[in-house]
């Protein structure tokens, strides 16, 4: 037979999970913290051609996204619609030398380029929404922690 955990055993898990709440938070709120400031530092601001934020600084998750959706956007179009697999099978079928061969290299860098691009924002995305899960867990045990160290015997 199993016998419940004393009061002192709960109040003790209770400041661990107080404790590891904290380091929760302080870590989410210092990620956030410093993506935003990098995004910032970089001055990118939305452009007239985005769905929406327009003229907003690239400081945050949404302005970050929607800065992204803009690059493939326009990168898409620099390559007339095409693809990398598209342009590959172009360039296989064309003199290297022309000026076909060149433009196709033109529009295979510029697709490159705004690859790379939209990873980096999209890395910050993804870096906003697991600082905001870590702060999220830091505040629900600090929560259940508080709830711990009230057990009394």
């Amino acid at each position: 037979m199993t016998s419940l955990p004393t009061a002192s055993a709960l109040r003790r898990v209770g400041g661990l999970a107080i404790a590891t709440g904290s380091l929760f938070v302080a870590v989410g709120t210092g990620a956030w913290y410093t993506v935003s400031k990098q995004l910032r530092d970089e001055k990118i601001t939305v452009p007239g051609n985005a769905p929406m934020l327009k003229g907003k600084r690239v400081e945050g998750p949404a302005t970050a996204y929607v800065e992204a959706l803009v690059i493939k956007g326009n990168a898409e179009r620099g390559a007339g619609g095409r693809t990398f697999a598209d342009i590959s099978e172009a360039l296989r079928g064309v003199d290297p030398k022309s000026d076909e061969a060149a433009e196709l290299r033109k529009q295979s860098s510029a697709l490159s380029t705004g690859a790379s691009l939209r990873t980096s924002l999209m890395t910050s995305v993804l870096a906003f929404g697991v600082s905001a899960f870590a702060g999220g867990l830091g505040v629900f045990l600090l929560i259940v922690g508080s709830q711990l160290r009230r057990v009394r015997n």
